[in-house]
């Protein structure tokens, strides 16, 4: 269980300071994080799957998924999981992690950038906490590129959790580093299985939420929760949830061994699934008080339909796993399907 790990108690105890939650009206400003992260950068909560030779304190794969967790399951709006995964690719491929917060950007966000000649030219659209980042990991044809966005033209931008998505100008830009050897495909799967985990958080408290309105919120004399229907709704959101959490430890499991790339689609479909399943639960639970913003419930569901739609929707990853599925010879499809 992730909530088990010490790494997600001390994530979750570091990242108190700038949670939404709970706080009603009274919400951290959004720029609240920059204050906080020299002190996440001393503790390690960065890149705690990075090793200490690349900057990182040396910890395991699941490490990363305790601290991507925290982060969601609190509502705290930071670049922590970008950086913690962006980190990981670095070390991966051998180069030192910069200090400092990075950005990690989708594929679909780099379609009009062009490298030439060593520099690059075009719009990165979707970019995240581009004015407060020094780095930005970028996916090209010819493989990733680590770039400063200093200087660069900005047009901000946000998601529907509210948090920064913004459209970055590059001319004749300079990468710091060229990864030729690392697929943009690998960064696109790192980040949907990222977003997957972060969907999962804000699901399963979104869920609680729930839980914990019907069974103090009366109707016709009883708690909601007495209702079959009611209790329908909800064990079958949660019975989606468990699923999906499943396939997120088989992901990481996958993806400390080796190639995850089924694992990885296979947890983002899920996780997609019960993002929404959960989120359209809730607020039917709740009625009109779920809509309420200074009630907690908005910050989870919001963000659950941002992340979906980040790193490939789910029609993408369902028809990626389907050619996988049909690629696979036809006396291992049970295989395929079942391991």
């Amino acid at each position: 269980m992730i909530e088990d790990s010490p790494v997600h108690a001390s994530a979750l105890r570091a990242l108190a300071p700038i949670s939404t939650i709970g706080r009603g009206n009274d919400v951290p400003p959004p720029d609240a994080w920059t204050s906080l992260w020299p002190a996440l950068e001393r503790d390690g909560f960065t890149l705690p799957a990075v090793a200490a030779e690349f900057g990182g304190t040396g910890g395991e794969v699941p490490d990363e998924l305790a601290v991507i967790h925290a982060c969601a399951a609190v509502a705290a709006r930071c670049p922590l999981p970008e950086t913690a995964v962006a980190g990981a690719l670095l070390a991966a491929a051998g180069h030192a992690v910069p200090p400092g917060p990075l950005a990690l950007v989708a594929p679909a966000g780099c379609a009009g950038l062009a490298l030439v000649d060593g520099r690059l030219d075009g719009l990165a659209t979707g970019v995240p906490w581009a004015a407060q980042v020094g780095h930005a990991l970028l996916p090209l044809s010819q493989g990733l590129a680590l770039v400063t966005l200093d200087g660069c033209e900005r047009q901000p931008g946000h998601n529907l959790a509210g948090e920064p998505r913004d459209s970055v100008r590059l001319h004749r830009h300079r990468p710091v580093a060229l990864l030729p050897d690392v697929p943009a495909d690998r960064l696109l799967l790192r980040g949907a299985l990222m977003r997957s985990v972060q969907i999962c958080a804000a699901a399963e408290q979104a869920l609680k939420l729930a839980i914990g309105y019907t069974t103090t919120r009366k109707q016709f004399g009883k708690p909601l929760a007495s209702f079959q229907a009611v209790q329908h709704q909800i064990a079958g959101a949660a019975s989606k949830l468990a699923a999906a959490r499943i396939l997120l430890d088989a992901a990481y499991d996958a993806l400390a061994s080796g190639d995850a790339s089924r694992e990885i689609a296979a947890a983002r479909i899920n996780a997609c699934l019960a993002g929404g399943d959960c989120a359209s639960v809730a607020h039917q639970v709740h009625g009109a008080m779920g809509y309420a913003w200074e009630y907690d419930l908005h910050r989870h569901t919001s963000a659950i339909q941002a992340w979906r739609a980040e790193f490939g929707p789910l029609a993408y990853w369902a028809e990626r796993l389907g050619a996988q599925a049909m690629a696979a010879p036809s006396n291992d499809l049970w295989q395929f399907i079942t391991s």
